[in-house]
């Protein structure tokens, strides 16, 4: 865990050396602006970045940190922030049940498939996931808490772990939801309700079939 802060702070100077040294501006300086000239951008059309389980099958040369560390099976992977997990924590916003057509296998039809928008617990940041075939009903133990409690699922810590499943045609991961404690802080639920309010109001806007990926 030393060695892990100390990496952080030689980062962190290192950045600021290399700023000071040729004038740059630095990330932390950008974040107070990162919403300028987007005042009047619909929400909605703000894509969010993914997080994607990597399988044996993954195209794991696009899955690369900001270090150069390739993903490996079983591990999560962060498009927008480049990161590699092996685990996170979020709250899940907002679900919907669709589905799906596999472009690989065009003539076995219609699947079904959950969409789904979270945050990252430590900064609310937003991402989505999709949950298909032996991952479809990952979410369903959330979806039960919550209606069982009559609360709504964003007060759950949620920690997202994996596991391996294997079968006639081999082995590969799922996600796996463990539903932990709910939100006790009031600026943290008032900003959690914020934004499950805005996607659950304009659901339909939201995930559209031409957009599937």
């Amino acid at each position: 865990m030393i060695d892990k802060d100390m990496k952080e702070v030689a980062d962190q100077i290192k950045e600021k050396d290399v700023a000071e040294t040729f004038g740059l501006v630095t990330s932390e300086q950008m974040k107070p602006l990162a919403n300028i000239g987007m005042s009047r951008v619909d929400p909605i059309d703000i894509r969010p970045p993914q997080i994607l389980l990597v399988q044996k099958l993954s195209d794991m040369t696009l899955m690369v940190d900001k270090n150069g560390t390739q993903a490996i099976p079983g591990q999560y992977y962060h498009t927008g922030k480049q990161k590699i997990w092996p685990e996170f924590h979020c709250h899940w916003l907002f679900a919907a049940k669709g589905t799906y057509v596999d472009k690989r296998k065009p003539e076995e039809g219609e699947k079904p498939q959950y969409q789904a928008l979270g945050v990252i617990k430590d900064d609310l940041t937003l991402f989505g996931m999709v949950f298909r075939s032996s991952a479809q009903y990952v979410l369903s133990s959330l979806f039960t808490v919550a209606k069982s409690q009559n609360v709504p699922m964003f007060v759950f810590n949620v920690k997202m772990e994996t596991k391996m499943l294997e079968g006639e045609k081999g082995s590969w991961f799922v996600p796996v939801c463990r539903v932990g404690e709910m939100v006790t802080d009031s600026a943290k639920f008032d900003e959690l309700y914020k934004l499950a309010k805005q996607f659950d109001e304009r659901a339909d806007q939201i995930f559209k079939p031409e957009e599937e990926e």
